[in-house]
């Protein structure tokens, strides 16, 4: 008698599903590649930045973005992480106050904290959405507000007046 949950049917269903994405992988591999992949150095930054936890799909998505957009961003991160273990800041208000506004590392840290907390990477017409609903400005009133689903993604109103050159709104 055969189990009811594993018939032979099934098994090769699931064993042709696998050959199948096994094939693909490598008839695509530079595809698989060219993706930079998030380093446990981003993650724990991250989450140092932004006082929690993060999700490992999320950091893998604003990593590669943040790499594409920031050809240096590798470097910058790198040495970010390694001031930040050579320093053991016990929280990143500390890291804040004793790190210049104008200094690498603090620019650094903050395209990090500004892509994780808005979910947007790049500027303008180059600015890519990573994430809307798991933006972290939505986290203190989830469950009591409902993220707004319009737009085309956080503080996106409508575009930005044309400005003359004097600095008047035209």
């Amino acid at each position: 008698m055969q189990p009811d949950n594993l018939s032979r049917r099934r098994l090769l269903k699931g064993m042709a599903a696998l050959s199948v994405s096994a094939l693909c992988a490598t008839l695509f591999p530079g595809r698989l590649a060219a993706q930079p992949v998030a380093s446990a150095d981003f993650t724990a930054v991250s989450e140092f930045l932004v006082s929690r936890a993060v999700s490992a799909v999320l950091s893998q998505r604003y990593y590669a973005a943040l790499a594409h957009h920031h050809a240096d961003f590798p470097q910058r991160l790198a040495a970010l992480a390694d001031y930040l273990r050579a320093q053991r800041f016990p929280h990143v208000d500390d890291f804040l106050q004793a790190t210049a506004m104008a200094s690498p590392l603090f620019q650094t840290a903050s395209l990090i904290i500004g892509s994780w907390y808005t979910g947007v990477v790049g500027d303008g017409a180059n600015s890519e959405l990573i994430a809307y609903a798991d933006a972290l400005m939505y986290q203190p009133t989830r469950g009591i507000l409902v993220v707004p689903t319009y737009g085309s993604g956080p503080d996106s109103w409508g575009n930005n007046p044309d400005t003359h050159p004097s600095g008047r709104s035209v």
